[in-house]
């Protein structure tokens, strides 16, 4: 496919095509790539005893954490955990620190 760019508008000299009768298989794959991930991801996470903390949603291969962690640094490693998981696309970390410590300004 070859794109080109004129001011703000982007023009494809190719358009895809879905072959006639498959319409579907696309639409069934991308929710059992979803189950294949959730499933791994929650292995991932008990293996690395984050899965009483650690919320996840998968959706197209995106992977959102949600929930509260002790720290920094739980919140850092939680992040790294789905991306070691087979088809994962994305990671988005909306993970909470508990009680964050308060910082001085003296």
């Amino acid at each position: 496919m070859v794109v080109a760019r004129r001011g703000e508008h982007v023009m494809a000299n190719q358009i895809a095509v879905t072959p006639p009768g498959v319409e579907g298989e696309a639409k069934r794959v991308n929710p059992d790539l979803d189950a294949g991930i959730e499933n791994n991801l929650d292995a991932t996470l008990i293996t690395n005893t984050l899965q009483k903390a650690v919320k996840f949603d998968v959706k197209n291969g995106v992977v959102t954490l949600t929930g509260e962690v002790n720290s920094k640094t739980a919140r850092g490693r939680a992040e790294k955990v789905p991306s070691s998981v087979l088809n994962v696309k994305q990671v988005v970390n909306e993970l909470q620190i508990k009680n964050p410590k308060a910082t001085s300004s003296k």
